[in-house]
């Protein structure tokens, strides 16, 4: 990993002293101490990452990453390869979810075409062309692509957010890929060894026998190649995807420009568990945002020491989850920002 380590240089992590002030400032707000809970922690996190006091967030940013997965061919997804391009033009176009929340929600929208198979024919502002494979190989036959291939994958996430980070506060991503879910389940079966059926869901829709098939081949591809005693960009390059690649670039981008990342459901959670493997600080830097349905989540969760907030029993992607979370913490900066002490408030109203 010295390779990426080299890129990011030397990392500083959560700034504890504004961590401390921003604490004590809620502990002398006008009501019982920890009785906002996550909001609370919200900001405190916030002020590790920029300093005390916290300003209001002037700009919010969403970021997904497509690319096509030659695992497909094994049957494993009840979705054809043209979905991922499809549905790609469709966040753009803000008709997709992503693009109707993003609008709605006031966030920057853009996507990368990191791997998609077919080109989008259109031109769009917010879209950029970083393809750098016309879709993975089938990592059952073959390693989805070479460590060279990863490695830019991961590179152009990194240079997104700093492409990105003059102007904007706070960051979320998302993913569109079909069969992403297999992709991130061997990425998270390689980091676990753990029960594949507590690690493996039905993705977009699986048959009974398209989820045995799903699960038979990860657990053979990962044990053909031994993966667990491999390097996290190893893994990735082996049986992972290029949009996964490009969220692992997009978490360490987090680290390097000190940036709040926030973490949508189960294959956004996996690129983090990826980049907190090879940086250990990204941690400090997100916030796990939503429980997918997925049932890997658990495992991501638990692998993270983490839990995610919200649990709407979504499991669409996208980054969707994420994006809700924007007004909460508005909300939150709010609360620190203009809530007035005890005393304050008996001078106002005696």
């Amino acid at each position: 990993m010295e390779d990426i380590k080299n890129i990011l240089g030397e990392l500083r992590g959560l700034d504890i002293e504004s961590m401390q002030l921003a604490q004590e400032e809620l502990d002398r707000k006008m009501k019982p101490q920890g009785s906002l809970g996550v909001l609370e922690k919200i900001v405190v996190k916030m002020a590790g990452i920029y300093g005390y006091p916290i300003k209001q967030v002037d700009k919010k940013c969403h970021i997904v990453a497509s690319a096509d997965n030659g695992v497909l061919e094994e049957g494993i997804s009840s979705c054809p390869v043209e979905y991922t391009r499809i549905v790609s033009e469709a966040m753009l176009n803000k008709i997709a979810c992503i693009g109707l929340f993003s609008k709605r929600l006031g966030v920057e929208f853009n996507l990368v075409d990191i791997g998609i198979k077919e080109p989008i024919p259109r031109d769009y502002p917010n879209l950029y062309n970083k393809n750098i494979k016309k879709g993975t190989n089938n990592f059952y036959k073959e390693p989805a692509m070479s460590r060279e291939e990863c490695l830019k994958a991961i590179q152009v996430g990194m240079d997104m957010i700093k492409e990105k980070s003059q102007g904007v506060t706070v960051f979320s991503n998302g993913e569109m890929g079909i069969a992403n879910t297999t992709t991130s389940s061997a990425i998270l079966y390689s980091f676990t060894r753990g029960n594949i059926d507590e690690i493996v869901g039905r993705g977009g829709g699986l048959s009974d026998s398209g989820l045995i098939k799903k699960k038979r081949v990860i657990k053979e591809s990962c044990e053909r190649y031994n993966t667990f005693e491999m390097e996290p960009v190893d893994i990735l390059a082996h049986v992972g995807g290029l949009d996964i690649a490009c969220m692992v670039g997009m978490y360490l981008g987090a680290v390097k420009y000190r940036k709040l990342m926030l973490v949508d459901g189960f294959i956004s959670a996996v690129a983090l568990l990826t980049a907190y493997k090879i940086e250990p600080k990204v941690k400090d830097f997100i916030l796990l945002t939503h429980m997918s349905e997925e049932p890997g989540m658990k495992v991501v969760l638990n692998e993270l020491g983490e839990k995610a907030f919200l649990n709407m029993e979504m499991r669409l992607g996208e980054g969707t989850g994420a994006v809700l979370t924007y007004p909460m913490i508005d909300c939150a900066l709010d609360m620190i920002n203009g809530m007035k002490t005890p005393s304050e408030v008996y001078d106002l109203f005696k």
